[in-house]
């Protein structure tokens, strides 16, 4: 434990250090990065946190902890592979950060720890002057440790990008720019018990930064959110989120609601329901969600998540999901996570 908290300082430190000598750094005049401010936005991304609205602050913890709430990692307690993959969407959309890619998530967890590949964004748009085509993927891990009755987790990820851009000019030869940035992101997390309630707090992108040669640096929109999960009754479980974002340094601000109901029918079936979005009782501005997981006698487990939401007038449905293996059997007859 004590090396463990050792490391987490450590790495704390140079990530602290790393990001002011590079946000101190001097840079000329350059355009912004033709991307929307939502490219890097991120959020839930297992199938397990999707299902219950997407409320991620102070609920039991999910292999994909690493870049929700690292807190929630300290529940890990056996090794395990995970990936997440989207299966279904009845309509693609230019303004989705992942723009229809499969992978949505990888990563390999031990005990209160993880290592990630996660896919921030896969951009293609075009507006007849313009096209963009912007990708960016962080690489990194996380860990957790007991603090009192509750934990404290740490998440750390080097971020890179690349984009390419060719504009339309009436008269004369395309002109096409490419450009590749990196940079780094580090999110913070609590959770605490009081009673039948859990509270989580979060800060992501704090700091979150790309550092590219033709554009402008990037800095990842920061975002804190605070969170409940309140037992109702024994296995039922009642999850409310809210989470302010924070864009072009302050200078533009969104919120954003979750709420969640997970329900363990078993030691080896979960069944989760939520809403999330910036006014949940406007269905133009929500999204509705569903999810289901199964385990089996070992720990072997697949999730599945559906979200519901209304784009352009058309009610659009996207599926998720989620397989973990452990590497070894596990001596508990489920893990109900």
């Amino acid at each position: 434990m004590l090396q463990q908290n050792k490391s987490l300082r450590w790495g704390a430190r140079f990530f602290f250090g790393i990001s002011a000598l590079l946000a101190c750094s001097p840079a000329h005049a350059r355009d912004r990065t033709p991307i929307p401010d939502t490219a890097l936005d991120g959020g839930a991304l297992s199938p397990e946190s999707i299902g219950r609205g997407g409320t991620i602050a102070a609920n039991r913890g999910t292999p994909a902890s690493g870049s929700e709430n690292p807190a929630n990692l300290v529940d890990s307690s056996a090794n395990s592979t995970y990936a997440t993959a989207m299966v279904h969407t009845s309509s693609a959309s230019s303004l989705d950060p992942l723009d229809g890619k499969v992978l949505q998530y990888v990563s390999m967890r031990g005990e209160k720890g993880t290592i990630f590949f996660e896919p921030l964004s896969r951009m293609r748009l075009s507006d007849g002057n313009q096209d963009v085509r912007y990708d960016a993927d962080a690489f990194g891990f996380a860990g957790s440790e007991q603090m009192g009755a509750g934990s404290i987790g740490l998440s750390v990820a080097y971020l890179h990008s690349s984009i390419d851009v060719v504009e339309h000019q009436a008269g004369l030869p395309d002109k096409s720019i490419y450009d590749t940035a990196d940079g780094l992101r580090m999110n913070i997390g609590i959770r605490y018990p009081t009673g039948p309630a859990t509270w989580g707090l979060l800060v992501q992108n704090a700091p979150g930064f790309l550092w590219g040669k033709e554009y402008q640096r990037e800095i990842l929109p920061f975002k804190a959110r605070i969170g409940n999960t309140l037992m109702m009754v024994k296995d039922l479980y009642l999850s409310a989120d809210y989470e302010r974002r924070f864009y072009h340094e302050g200078s533009h601000q969104q919120s954003y609601y979750y709420v969640g109901i997970e329900a363990l029918l078993s030691d080896y079936a979960v069944l989760r329901g939520g809403y999330f979005g910036t006014d949940v009782y406007q269905s133009d501005n929500r999204t509705a969600t569903l999810g289901l997981s199964l385990i089996n006698k070992s720990g072997a487990q697949i999730s599945y998540a559906m979200e519901i939401f209304e784009q352009d007038g058309q009610s659009v449905k996207r599926s998720l999901v989620s397989i973990q293996s452990p590497f070894q059997s596990s001596e508990q007859s489920g893990l109900r996570n």
